[in-house]
């Protein structure tokens, strides 16, 4: 009787992460000679397709995996999408061979104004309807590539979001225009969101792509959703494969859900509420934030993390991992976002 108590037991905790956690990778340039922060090489990039296909993992596109979750069906369980931000003449140029050659579907975010303003740069409608051919969906990544959230001087709320609308909605016109009418998936520049511009794109039917890292699964918020950098540092497989194998916490509630902390809150706090913590055991949560490592403080199923050094100009983040009682080597995996403003209410690039 005892077995079957835990056999029982560990069945509940299987069948609860079963619903998935999609490892969403995140790329910008692929090319040796473009800023290394944000570019990956040709060879990287093949490295890491072709650990995907080693390691059993399914490549989704980002519209079939919202569709399973909006239906309320699985994921298999190593199950990854792609993404590459800015629509880099380079992707095209250093990536077709490899599009081909693994056929995995992936999203291309793209800048219709900046397509026209810099040509020599970005691709043009030409080159994306090629790489539709091979599995690339075209997503919006606004028209210019601005901090959606910073308001002009003297601007009325209400005329930053009419502002907010007719860029993103011009920019979507133009991709469907050229491309065919494309689903509503939006990369926030930057990574940069608030509650105010995520209910705006709701009201327009967009799901919208952050930049802190973590699994999407069907409790991460449709404009919030995390995606793994796999450039530079980060694309090392030795530690980009533990990342693509982590599991997403199954959140109820979070705070702040604002990224932009208050004018002098230098070290902020949040407090993460999840559904329950069956499947991972909360005093071996760590976050780290820069080179601290932080003690979570949990109260029932709902975990506080207090930062002790005060956040830097600009735009931070905090991770915290756990690891699965049931899939050994996994780890529940969350990041929360923050950003910290200079006097005049800006920050940079």
């Amino acid at each position: 009787m005892r077995f079957m108590l835990i056999v029982l037991g560990l069945m509940s905790c299987v069948s609860w992460a079963a619903p998935g956690s999609v490892a969403v990778l995140q790329y910008h340039h692929i090319g040796d000679d473009t800023p290394r922060v944000t570019s990956v090489t040709a060879e990287e990039l093949e490295a890491h397709f072709a650990w995907l296909k080693e390691n059993d993992f399914t490549v989704l596109s980002v519209g079939e995996i919202q569709r399973r979750f909006d239906a309320g069906e699985s994921l298999p369980e190593y199950t990854a999408a792609i993404t590459f931000d800015d629509g880099w003449r380079n992707v095209y140029r250093e990536g077709l061979a490899i599009f081909k050659e693994y056929q995995y579907p992936f999203t291309i975010f793209v800048n219709p104004k900046l397509m026209r303003e810099a040509s020599s740069q970005y691709m043009g409608w030409e080159q994306l309807r090629e790489l539709q051919k091979h599995g690339a969906q075209i997503a919006n990544h606004t028209n210019s590539h601005w901090h959606m959230t910073w308001r002009y001087e003297d601007e009325t709320e209400q005329q930053w979001r009419e502002r907010v609308v007719a860029d993103v909605l011009d920019a979507q016109r133009e991709i469907d225009e050229n491309l065919g009418e494309q689903p509503r998936h939006l990369a926030y520049p930057y990574g940069e969101y608030d509650v105010a511009l995520q209910a705006l794109l709701q009201q327009h039917g967009f799901i919208a792509f952050g930049q802190h890292s973590g699994p999407w699964t069907s409790h991460s918020p449709a404009t919030a959703i995390p995606r793994f950098p796999a450039s530079a540092q980060y694309a090392k497989l030795e530690t980009l494969g533990t990342k693509m194998k982590s599991l997403g916490l199954p959140i109820t509630d979070y705070k702040p859900q604002e990224m932009l902390v208050s004018e002098g809150q230098l070290t902020p706090s949040f407090t993460v509420s999840v559904a329950t913590t069956d499947d991972f055991n909360p005093g071996q949560m760590n976050c780290f934030a820069g080179g601290q490592v932080l003690q979570p403080e949990w109260d029932g199923n709902t975990f506080t993390v207090q930062l002790e050094q005060p956040l830097p100009i600009g735009r931070s983040r905090v991770n915290c991992t756990v690891p699965s009682k049931s899939q050994a080597g996994r780890f529940y995996w969350y990041s929360h976002p923050f950003i910290r403003a200079d006097e005049r209410g800006r920050w940079p690039d």
